[in-house]
Order: structure tokens, then sequence, then C-alpha cells
């Protein structure tokens, strides 16, 4: 029989960068929900959002990176229900970025296309980005709090 696996950092890597991954898609909300407003202009989120958008690149990559990659070495190390739930939590945040094809063309439209189309685009952005909260990167952070939890 195989010894126990003793938890360590790197079963918590999973957890806290996931669990910064959904922080950081509710600071989206908080962010972009202002200019839904009827006063604030449509070109104000066209050239906030090209600023935005380039600017937390490295933020939601690296999070979906750290959480791939460290996600993956705990289900390579790891036995039973942890290595089902390291698995399932690696697939749920590589399957996060399934959602870039759709959400690229709401982006380019954002800040390339016509400025009357703006908010209509950005409502596509909000269902959009609700979907893929609630579909991957929740149900990954909780694989990974899940797996971590069931070493403990």
């Amino acid at each position: 029989m195989a010894a126990p696996i003793v938890p360590g950092l790197r079963h918590l890597i999973p957890v806290l960068s996931s669990t910064a991954s959904v922080a950081f898609c509710f600071t989206e909300y908080w962010t972009l929900l202002p200019f839904r407003r009827s006063d604030i202009p449509p070109e104000s989120l066209s050239h906030f959002f090209d600023d935005y958008f380039y600017n937390t690149i490295p933020g939601w990559a690296g999070f979906g990176l750290i959480s791939s990659i460290s996600g993956y070495l705990c289900f390579r190390n790891t036995t039973g229900l942890a290595r089902t739930l390291y698995g399932w939590g690696t697939v749920l945040t590589l399957g996060h970025y399934a959602f870039g094809p759709p959400i690229s063309k709401v982006i380019k439209g954002m800040i390339y296309g016509p400025h009357d189309k703006t908010k209509g685009l950005l409502k596509d952005w909000l269902k959009i980005h609700t979907v893929r909260t609630l579909m991957m990167d929740i149900p990954a952070m909780a694989c990974f709090v899940a797996a971590l939890s069931y070493l403990l």
C-alpha cells in the first residue's frame, strides 16, 4: 500500500491561484458595470477597455497558467478522489480559455467598432463572462479546494 500523501504548499497553490482568478472575475463586474450608465458616453468605454484589457492580461493569464500547471502537477502526484478533483480543476481552468474566441470578438468590437454598439457589446461581454465564471472558474476553484480538503 502506498504511503499517504502529506499535503504541502504544492497542493495549496492551485487553491490560491484559482481563488485569485475568481476574485479577479468579480472585480471585473465592479469595474465594468458602471459603464452601463446612460450618462457615461460609449467612447469612454472603448478607450477604457483598450487599456484595461491589455493591462489585465498578466493577471488573468498568470492565474490561469499557475492554476493549470500546479493543478496538473497535483493531479500527477496524488491518488484517489484528490487526483480526480485536481484533474477536473485543471480541465475546468483550461476550459476558461475555450471562451476566448467569442470574448475576443466582443472585445474587438468594443475597442474598434462603432461607438453606438459599445454598450450593447458590454452586455454581451458580461453575459459570456458570467457563463464562463459560473461554468469554469468557480467549479475549478471548488475542485481544488475539495481536493486539498480531502488530503487534509
